[in-house]
């Protein structure tokens, strides 16, 4: 009997024939447009598209991939846990959404919250 390797979560996001994340896809997968994610970024609205590959765009596509990540994992499907990631309003953090924590750079306070919550430590 042969084993079917599933392929990593976030190898659906990589920008073809290169080492980084696509903007384009998980620009779509999450429903934002290439400007709201520019923004989401910090970064010039072009940037998506002139410079994919820009560490301060990539550092953000990463953090986010991760943040979706342990959600999918926690939900069990992808695109609950986009839809939970985006609109979400995360109690002990002000009720604001995990996209929100994400574009304030609390990425690993996000990540344990979820971690907890999926270990029925909170909530």
């Amino acid at each position: 009997m042969s084993a079917v390797l599933q392929q990593p979560f976030v190898e659906q996001f990589r920008e073809p024939g290169t080492p980084y994340l696509s903007p384009a896809l998980l620009g779509d997968f999450l429903g934002f447009q290439i400007q709201e994610l520019a923004e989401r970024a910090h970064v010039h609205r072009n940037t998506p598209t002139a410079r994919p590959q820009a560490p301060q765009l990539q550092k953000y596509l990463q953090d986010m991939v991760r943040v979706l990540a342990v959600a999918t994992e926690m939900t069990g499907d992808e695109k609950r846990a986009a839809f939970l990631v985006r609109n979400e309003p995360l109690r002990a953090f002000g009720y604001k959404t995990a996209d929100a924590l994400v574009q304030e750079g609390r990425v690993d306070a996000v990540i344990a919250y979820l971690e907890s919550l999926a270990g029925g430590a909170a909530g």
